[in-house]
C-alpha cells in the first residue's frame, strides 16, 4: 500500500511565498506598461485638441475661450479674466473632455488670442512661458513669446504641479474647473513624487502659417 505524503504548512508557506515574489515581479511591469500606454494617449489626446484649436481659429477668427463649468461651453468672448479653464471640448467637436485618467484637460490662453479677429500687429506680446522643472526655458522668454495657448493634463495623480497652478483655485485636483493666473508653465518628463503634468503649447508661429496658408491672414 503505497503512502502519499502531502505538504506541510512550512513548505506551503514557502509557496506561496515564491508564488508572491512571481506575481509582484508580473504585476509591476504590467502597472508600468498601463501607466506608459495612457501617458503616451494622452500625449495624442493634446496633440489633437491643439489642431482642433488652430481649425477653430480659422474658422472663427480667434481661440475659443476656456469651459468654467461641465457643459464644455467656452466662456463669451473676451476671455478676461479668466484665461485659464478646462479645454471648451463641446466647441471643438467633443474633443479634449477627459485625459487617460479621467481627469478634465486645462487650457490656458493668452487673452490677445482669444479677441474677435486676433491682434493685428504680429509683434504682440504673448504673456505666457514654458521652463522645464530646473526653471530652464523651453522656449524664448524674450519680449514676443511664442506661447498662445498651453494645454496639459495633470497626469495620473490627478493634481496640477506646483508651477502649473500658482495662485490657483483648484488646490489638491484638475476638478476645479477654475485655476490660476500663472503665466509660468512646466513642461518635462516624469519626475518620480516631483512631477507628472503632460504638457503642450500652441506656438504662434504655427497658428500664423495655418491662417495665412488659409487666407485668413493679415
Amino acid at each position: 500500500m503505497k503512502i502519499f505524503h502531502g505538504f506541510t504548512l512550512i513548505e506551503m508557506a514557502m509557496v506561496l511565498i515564491i508564488m508572491g515574489f512571481l506575481m509582484g515581479g508580473l504585476l509591476m511591469p504590467l502597472s508600468m506598461q498601463m501607466d506608459y500606454q495612457k501617458n503616451k494617449d494622452t500625449k495624442k489626446v493634446l496633440e489633437t485638441i491643439k489642431d482642433a484649436l488652430v481649425g477653430y481659429a480659422i474658422i472663427n477668427g480667434n481661440l475659443p475661450c476656456p469651459a468654467l463649468d461641465e457643459t464644455g461651453v467656452g466662456q463669451d468672448n473676451p476671455c478676461v479674466p479668466n484665461k485659464e479653464g478646462n479645454i471648451p471640448w463641446a466647441v471643438l467637436g467633443g474633443l479634449g473632455r477627459y485625459d487617460s485618467w479621467g481627469n478634465p484637460i486645462r487650457y490656458r490662453l493668452d487673452d490677445a488670442y482669444g479677441a474677435k479677429n486676433f491682434p493685428a500687429d504680429l509683434d504682440t506680446i504673448s504673456e505666457l512661458t514654458i521652463w522645464d522643472v530646473d526653471k530652464k526655458p523651453l522656449v524664448n522668454e524674450a519680449v514676443n513669446s511664442n506661447v498662445i495657448a498651453v494645454i496639459y493634463s495633470c497626469g495620473k495623480n490627478g493634481s496640477p504641479e506646483e508651477e502649473n497652478n500658482k495662485d490657483g483655485y483648484s488646490g489638491a485636483n484638475c476638478s476645479s474647473p477654475f485655476s490660476g493666473t500663472t503665466e509660468v508653465f512646466t513642461q518635462d518628463g516624469y519626475v518620480e513624487k516631483k512631477f507628472d503634468d503632460i504638457l503642450t503649447w500652441l506656438p504662434k508661429t504655427i497658428l500664423i502659417n495655418q491662417l495665412a496658408i488659409t487666407g485668413k491672414w493679415p
